[in-house]
This record gives structure tokens, C-alpha cells and sequence, in this order.
């Protein structure tokens, strides 16, 4: 006989266990389906600014791509998208705990004696965050009711907003006031120096040094300022990284190496001071060495003043900024249907489950009662297994009994 047919026959044969197999198992996920609690899910999205435009302003504030602190943001974020800081932001404790307690959570909830980690652990199963390939950043809620799904989603795109606007505040505040107690202090060295510098000409009736000498310290001072904005630029890194962070390091290090290579100068292990480092003040007249210092003094603090007071000018228009910081495509509205339960699937899915179970066992109905004719020894062995199986599942089921 062709397989195709003993097949058919087989399922002809058991087909009213298959039929009332299906129409239980299917009836009962239908039933279940119907008693289980409705959820919505709400959508927004948001387009964060694009890495060139700097999440918290740190391009604006350090002057630039090319200014003396620019590699302060790069440093403390890596490689690391805007996308990426922002579902970073999302995610946290601080955001999640704030929108848990805006919307009520523990209350629609019914949590008993809800505590910060159960609000945000509960929380945080109701949401999805993402960013697609585009940087485009969906924020789902998913809840018991429309209108708490909505609120949700709306409340993560206002802490987002309303954290980075404070970022960038309080990053141009912080970064104003230690330039302007650096400012401060070079302010008052650059008085001094400048006075002493004056004090000596009338004195000592000097106009200049020669121009040799002049350059030379002009090139010095260009170098000790640089040196100045890199430890401003390491203390600005360590104010907003620990000292773990490679690029704190790396600044370290390099400064440490400009200290080392001016101190070597300032030595003589160069081979003296001058154009091409190689004039020494003490190859100077003694008027001339004395005044050579006085302008060198008052030429560092010149072009290191200079230079952090550009930086602070960035900093104050940081400060001052309250611009928008992302953009919202898409503010979440009320769901019209459901999310979950999806009965559609879960009917759909007992239903094939159900008539294959079916059909499987009818199959394996036929085959037993087959060997028990044609094979009864194979049949036999079939029965002891399944009866020490069943001792097995009966002593498990006394063992616990007896436990109890």
C-alpha cells in the first residue's frame, strides 16, 4: 500500500481524537486569552544632536575642533555616538527613578511598600529603548492603560531634555569657575610681573634686549604657556574622570614629558637659552641677563593669560546657553489597540500545536497497537520500559510526599 495512503487512513482512523484534541486545546487558549490583562504600548522618538554638534556643548566650550581643550571631549567619550550617550542617559537609575515617581508607578501598580529599586526594577520591564541604524532614538512604554503608556514615554523624552539643557549649563558653569580662578591667578602674576618689568627699564634706564634674545623668549614663553593649557586641560579631564581613565593618563603623561623637556632647557641640558637654544643668559651682560628674565617672566604670563581667557569666553556662552538640546520627532499618543495579549497568535499557535500533537499521537497510537500484533516481543519490551518509568514518577511523587 502507498505510504500517502496508510497515512490518510491513519488519520481517518483517529481522526475524532485529532478534531476533539484540536477544538479543546484550541477553545481552552481562547478562553485564556480572553482573561488575560490588556496591555498598551506607546511610542515616541527623539533625534538627538549629531556628534559634530556636540551633546553637552564640550566642542562649543573647548574652543572648537582645533582648540587647546578640544581633545577634552574626545577624551571623555571615545568613540561613544550621541545615540549612544543618550540611550545611556535613558537607562539610568536617576532618569528611570524620576519618571517612575512622575508617573505614579507604585500606585497603578499596587506595590507594597515600594522602595526606588522596586519602582525602577518594575520600570525598566516596561520599557524598550533603542537607536536605529539612522541614530533615531524609540522610547516604548508598555502599561495597563493607554494613557499611562503615553505618559510614560512623554516622561523620558522631558527627563532627557530637561538633563541635558542642565548639562549644559552646569558643565559651562563648572568650566567658568576653575578657568576663573586659573585667570585670577594669572592676572595678578601678570600684574606683578609686568610692574617689575617696568620698575627695572626706569631703573636700569633698558629699553629691550637684542633681537636674538628676544625671539628666544618669546619662543620660550610661547612653550610655557602651551604648557599651562595642558595642565589646565589635564585638571579640567580629572574634574570630570577619575585618574583610571586613559586619557587622563595619556595627559598626564604629556605633561609631565613638557615639564620635563622645559626644565631640561631651563637647565641648560639643551645646550643653552636663546634662538635655537643656543644663547645662555649667562652669556649676557649682567643689566641685560636680569632684564632678559624680567621679560620672559612677564611674556609666560602674557600668552598664558591669553590663551585661558579665550577658553573662558567659550565657557561663558556655554553657560549662558539654553538652546534645545534634541529634537522630538514623535511624542507618544495613546495607543487605539492593545498590545498584548496578542490572541490572534496565541490562538493561531495552540491551534497548529494542538492538531500536530494530535496527529502525532495517533501515529504513535497505531504503531503500538501494530507491534502488538506483529511484534509482540518489541511490544513486551515497550511495557517494562513504561512501567519502570511509572515506578520512577510514583516513588519521585512519595519521596516529596513524605518530605512534606
Amino acid at each position: 500500500m502507498n505510504r500517502l495512503v496508510k497515512y490518510l487512513s491513519v488519520i481517518l482512523k483517529w481522526r475524532r481524537l485529532i478534531f476533539w484534541n484540536t477544538l479543546i486545546l484550541t477553545a481552552i487558549a481562547l478562553v485564556v486569552s480572553l482573561t488575560l490583562p490588556r496591555s498598551y504600548r506607546a511610542t515616541a522618538q527623539i533625534l538627538p544632536p549629531g556628534d559634530e554638534n556636540d551633546v553637552f556643548g564640550l566642542t562649543s566650550l573647548l574652543g572648537g575642533s582645533g582648540g587647546g581643550l578640544s581633545k577634552l571631549k574626545a577624551g571623555l567619550t571615545g568613540s561613544t555616538t550621541s545615540s549612544d550617550l543618550m540611550l545611556g542617559i535613558l537607562g539610568s537609575r536617576t532618569v528611570m527613578q524620576h519618571v517612575a515617581e512622575q508617573c505614579s508607578i507604585a500606585e497603578y501598580y499596587g506595590m507594597q511598600k515600594p522602595s526606588p529599586e522596586k519602582m525602577v526594577l518594575q520600570l525598566k520591564g516596561m520599557t524598550k529603548l533603542a537607536a536605529a541604524d539612522n541614530g533615531i532614538i524609540r522610547i516604548s512604554a508598555e502599561a495597563k492603560t493607554r494613557a499611562l503608556a503615553a505618559r510614560i514615554a512623554n516622561a523620558y523624552v522631558a527627563e532627557l531634555d530637561s538633563f541635558l539643557r542642565y548639562s549644559n549649563i552646569s558643565r559651562g558653569h563648572n568650566m567658568r569657575i576653575f578657568i576663573e580662578k586659573r585667570l585670577g591667578q594669572l592676572e595678578a602674576s601678570l600684574a606683578a610681573a609686568g610692574e617689575s618689568l617696568k620698575v627695572f627699564q626706569q631703573a636700569n634706564r633698558v629699553a629691550s634686549v637684542d633681537d636674538e634674545t628676544k625671539a628666544a623668549i618669546d619662543a620660550y614663553a610661547k612653550m610655557k604657556s602651551e604648557l599651562s593649557v595642558q595642565e589646565a586641560e589635564y585638571e579640567a579631564a580629572r574634574s570630570g574622570a577619575s585618574d583610571d581613565n586613559p586619557y587622563v593618563d595619556q595627559l598626564r603623561r604629556e605633561t609631565q614629558a613638557s615639564r620635563d623637556e622645559l626644565r631640561k632647557l631651563e637647565q641648560g641640558g639643551g645646550g643653552g637659552f636663546g634662538v635655537g637654544f643656543g644663547v645662555s643668559f649667562e652669556n649676557l651682560p649682567g643689566v641685560a641677563a636680569q632684564f632678559a628674565r624680567r621679560y620672559q617672566d612677564f611674556k609666560i604670563q602674557e600668552e598664558a593669560y591669553a590663551t585661558l581667557y579665550e577658553q573662558y569666553e567659550y565657557a561663558m556662552v556655554l553657560e549662558a546657553r539654553d538652546a534645545p538640546t534634541l529634537t522630538v520627532l514623535d511624542y507618544a499618543q495613546p495607543p487605539e489597540r492593545h498590545s498584548s495579549p496578542r490572541r490572534t497568535v496565541i490562538v493561531g499557535a495552540m491551534l497548529v500545536f494542538s492538531l500536530m500533537a494530535g496527529v502525532f499521537f495517533a501515529f504513535v497510537a497505531e504503531y503500538f497497537t501494530y507491534i502488538r500484533v506483529a511484534r509482540p516481543e518489541e511490544y513486551e519490551g515497550w511495557r517494562d520500559i513504561a512501567g519502570e518509568f511509572t515506578k520512577l514518577v510514583r516513588g519521585r511523587h512519595f519521596t516529596v510526599s513524605r518530605k512534606r
